[in-house]
């Protein structure tokens, strides 16, 4: 891979570790010292559990656990979805990283073919190519022959 296109995947991959490190850190000093908040159920999506928390909040929500009052488990269902916004936001950093860095890989790999192939019509329009027994003529029939097994060509007798 081309140094430019490593540094900018290493610029994009700092940048990326620094916002996640901030949104952590965010979060994490927003419950720290507080209760151990769980995981949200994953067939209940932020809207629903949004209005479930605002439900016990105003008392609609018929809930009676002493050992847990209900404006309580509103804010730990509040911070479990914030929770889930930082793992999800993660997670796409991650996956746009991986897109990027597999179009810059592409777009190396296409690269290095145009320049080989175009090494090739370079080498073979050279003198030393019509001589058989030269190295640069061998050398020719070579890469003719992987080029033609790569684009799975039949060869012709």
């Amino acid at each position: 891979m081309r140094q430019k296109y490593r540094d900018f995947l290493n610029a994009v991959m700092g940048d990326n570790l620094i916002s996640m490190f901030e949104r952590i850190a965010a979060y994490a000093t927003k419950v720290q010292g507080g209760p151990w908040i769980p995981w949200l159920n994953p067939d209940l999506g932020h809207a629903a559990a949004r209005r479930t928390a605002n439900r016990l909040r105003s008392g609609a929500l018929d809930y009676d656990d002493p050992r847990l009052p209900a404006p309580m488990l509103a804010d730990m269902i509040d911070l479990a979805i914030e929770k889930d916004q930082v793992l999800r936001a993660c997670v796409d950093e991650a996956r746009q990283y991986r897109a990027i860095s597999e179009s810059l890989e592409t777009k190396d790999r296409e690269e290095r073919n145009r320049s080989f192939v175009a090494g090739f019509h370079r080498l073979k329009k050279s003198p030393e190519a019509g001589d058989p027994e030269h190295p640069v003529a061998q050398r020719v029939r070579r890469m003719h022959r992987k080029r033609r097994k790569k684009h799975g060509r039949p060869r012709h007798r």
